[in-house]
């Protein structure tokens, strides 16, 4: 794997690929906005000979880019959305390019870049050995909203394809198999009749009140929920003064749970909560379902193929300036001892290898990446991207996926990337394996898309 053609052609375009990623870096836009990010992507793509399409219309941020023809169909799933409010500077303090916004504090700069550079290499491999099959690049927006991948899959863009990889930026290089929790996503919104709250409080309705007696029932109802089940909400509106009696408030739920199904169950619960808040108040509740996701499911099959890409390739070095570097970012985090990785908590950055890890663990976390896994074998694994006590979702993560920290790991996974998919190309038996393993973890069930049809992705215009 390591000499093969597609590595070696990851190290002669590292360049290009450092250029696009601190490109996206630069053009940070949050969700269901990636307008900078997707047509930058698909103009590399483009220019390396793929076919680009936008296959979800209602979804113009999101693309798929293909070369070859026919089977097997290799899927490469990059996202490039980045966080609301983490502008950074790649410095160790806390410092943003500028107040207010947006930035990549979870590295999908680094997967845009990675998994278009493990696209063009496979390509290249593809068309010296002259190899059937097909590579695609699928362009997923919205990952921090846990739906780009869903309104993808529920479009059918993922039917087809054989395998499936993923990378995203991390503190370790491995394949964490932990399973990541199934979500929905809802605002409940009420609507009352505005009054004087003073002089004719009896003439008015309140929705606030709706909002605090929906938030009261759902506390009462966490009591008879299965165990496992998290439920947290904010009030994200509750009025506009006190002697308004209000006619609008708004309360935002997150349901979590390690299945699916007693994510449903629970969100109908609650919807009858929403409605009995409403009854009493003599209110109005409008369901307004954000999104959903399913849990993730880790195929081992495809991560000792990850395993061997990365032990062939080899894990990157670091120069002493990177290192003081990491360690200055790790003195501002929290001294957290990352018992999960079984590694030494006073690093300054990881330098190793770790093979699949976790079996059978459990996050509440989530990622939209759990629906493709549903329908066809799938991983997601990690290279470091980062000083090694840096959170996702930090001022520290985003001070490293614009530094040579964050495009080392980058790099690196583009490596392990194309190293995979062309083995998993030539390997018939190992394909077939990794189908069989995903077949007996499905025992049966099938998938039904969370977002039903009537749920549109928010439309978000591009910048004129």
């Amino acid at each position: 794997m390591k000499d093969s053609i597609a590595v070696s052609r990851i190290t002669e375009i590292a360049p290009e690929l450092c250029a696009l990623s601190q490109d996206l870096w630069d053009h940070p836009e949050i969700a269901f906005s990636e307008y900078y990010a997707s047509q930058r992507l698909k103009d590399y793509l483009a220019q390396n000979g793929f076919s680009i399409t936008t296959p979800v219309p209602e979804l113009p941020t999101a693309f798929v880019a293909t070369w070859g023809s026919g089977s097997p169909r290799i899927g490469l799933l990059a996202e490039y959305d980045a966080l609301p409010g983490f502008s950074q500077k790649t410095q160790t303090t806390e410092d943003p390019v500028s107040p207010g916004a947006a930035g990549h504090a979870c590295g999908h700069n680094l997967m845009g870049a990675a998994h278009a550079g493990a696209a063009v290499a496979v390509k290249q491999e593809m068309e010296d050995r002259n190899l059937p099959g097909t590579v695609i690049y699928y362009g997923c927006p919205a990952e921090e909203v846990l739906t780009g991948k869903v309104f993808m899959a529920r479009a059918g863009v993922f039917d087809g394809l054989d395998c499936a990889l993923n990378f995203h930026p991390n503190v370790v290089n491995g394949i964490d198999l932990k399973r990541c929790a199934g979500i929905n996503n809802v605002k409940f919104k009420f609507h009352g009749t505005v009054s004087h709250a003073a002089a004719r409080p009896f003439d008015g309705r309140s929705a606030s009140d709706a909002a605090e007696l929906m938030n009261v029932g759902a506390n009462y109802l966490r009591e008879h929920i299965p165990e496992g089940v998290r439920l947290h909400y904010v009030t994200t509106s509750g009025g506009r003064a006190p002697n308004i009696v209000a006619n609008f408030a708004e309360t935002w739920y997150h349901i979590r749970a390690r299945d699916r199904e007693p994510v449903e169950d629970v969100y109908k619960r609650l919807i009858d909560v929403a409605k009995g808040a409403a009854l009493m108040t003599g209110t109005r509740v409008e369901v307004d379902l954000q999104g959903g996701c399913y849990p993730t499911l880790q195929n081992k099959v495809l991560a000792e193929t990850v395993r061997e890409a990365m032990e062939s390739i080899g894990a990157p070095t670091y120069t002493e300036e990177e290192k003081a570097y990491a360690a200055a970012l790790n003195a501002s985090c929290p001294q957290s001892p990352r018992r999960a990785y079984k590694v030494d908590p006073s690093i300054a950055i990881f330098e190793g290898i770790k093979g699949p890890f976790n079996e059978g663990g459990f996050a509440y976390n989530a990622s939209d990446i759990g629906d493709v896994s549903h329908l066809l074998p799938t991983v997601m694994f990690g290279t470091v991207c980062s000083n090694f006590l840096s959170d996702l979702h930090s001022w520290q993560f985003a001070a490293c996926t614009g530094h040579s920290i964050g495009q080392k790991g980058m790099l690196f996974a583009a490596k392990v990337l194309a190293a995979a998919a062309v083995k998993l190309m030539t390997d018939p038996q190992r394909r077939q394996a990794a189908l069989e393993e995903w077949k007996e973890t499905m025992d049966g069930t099938q998938y039904l898309c969370p977002i039903p049809p009537e749920v549109m992705p928010p439309v978000v215009k591009p910048p004129v």
